[in-house]
């Protein structure tokens, strides 16, 4: 099972909902269909890669001393020995398009550059 993880910290105070409200010209970007959404927490279902593999997005706002963070997941069901390419392209563009979209905030963690989990 593939599993990608990007953390996102403001630059600036912001409250928890606008984080995730903020994720909404994201989501268009990536033709995500939200399928749950709360102040602090949002899934969502997307297709991607070549054979439109099904993909779900998690996004939660996390309290950490230093202000709130923003953890988004891309999971699927393709296989991690051979990298997940087609998950990892998604999650690429998903980067892509939060640093396009989102640029009060800035990139402090990526699993696929950082290692499994934040520290």
């Amino acid at each position: 099972m593939a599993r990608f993880l990007t953390v996102l910290q403001p630059t600036a105070p912001i409250g928890a909902a606008a984080l995730i409200n903020g994720l909404e010209p994201v989501l268009e970007a990536l033709h995500a269909e939200v399928d749950h959404r709360t102040t602090a927490h949002l899934s969502a279902l997307l297709r991607g890669g070549r054979e439109q593999l099904r993909m779900q997005l998690f996004a939660d706002v996390q309290a950490k001393a230093e202000g709130p963070v923003l953890e988004l997941v891309l999971m699927s069901r393709e296989p991690m020995g051979q990298g997940a390419p087609q998950t990892k392209a998604v999650f690429q563009q998903l980067l892509d398009e939060t640093a396009r979209s989102l640029a009060h905030l800035q990139p402090c963690f990526r699993s696929d550059r950082d290692g499994a989990l934040p520290s």
